[in-house]
């Protein structure tokens, strides 16, 4: 046997030897975005029905004046940036030379969570169909060996399996793309969101308004 036949024996023992991981997390990444499936669909519904009857600018004035959410603000938001506007309020109540410090990790925190949330989505865009050509792939070697010895029941095996790996693959990356987007316009809106609530709530407590006059 040659160096280079001790090569190609290397690497398709490799190769034939992936196939069990890239098929077991083909259906891992399935059952996962079956879930996920649910909880996006879940806040879709959360979003439509939470709706302010106005523009959230317009209740920057009130936001300043109270120094925290009104409550018809409150239930029309998304729970995470009612709970980022509590924590802003505590650290404004707080006094500390290092408040602005802290306001803007608290908001560089807030920025990191959602991007890491679109993030986890995003990942399944590349890895899904990644994991479908290796599917493809590797049963197509197994095939054209069994193929070579004239198995022709292993050559059919083969190519099912390399087919519906790639269906499953390719289904995995569009449907992962469709959330990545609808996700990534709900991070933009959310971080528009916080952004106006802390400035104003932020002015509030350099004017020595409600937040303000707790210190």
């Amino acid at each position: 046997m040659t160096i280079f036949n001790i090569f190609q024996t290397t690497l398709y023992t490799i190769s034939t030897a992936l196939l069990v991981p890239v098929v077991a997390l083909l259906i891992l990444l399935c059952l996962w975005l079956f879930i996920y499936t649910g909880g996006f669909f879940g806040e879709w519904v959360k979003r439509k029905k939470m709706k302010l009857d106005r523009p959230l600018s317009e209740f920057l004035e009130n936001i300043q004046k109270m120094g925290r959410l009104p409550d018809n603000v409150c239930a029309a938001l998304p729970v995470h940036i009612v709970t980022y506007a509590s924590n802003l309020e505590n650290i404004l109540k707080r006094s500390s030379c290092l408040k602005e410090e802290q306001i803007e990790d608290l908001n560089q925190k807030k920025e990191n969570a959602l991007l890491k949330g679109v993030d986890r989505i995003r990942l399944i865009v590349r890895i899904g169909p990644s994991l479908g050509l290796m599917g493809t792939l590797i049963p197509m070697g197994t095939g054209l060996a069994g193929l070579a010895q004239g198995n022709m029941s292993q050559l059919s095996s083969s190519l099912i399996l390399a087919f519906t790996t790639t269906v499953v693959g390719i289904f995995l990356g569009i449907s992962a793309h469709f959330f990545t987007v609808i996700k990534e316009q709900w991070m933009l809106e959310d971080m528009r969101r916080i952004n106006l609530i802390t400035e104003a709530m932020v002015k509030a407590s350099d004017k020595g308004g409600p937040a303000g006059e707790t210190l």
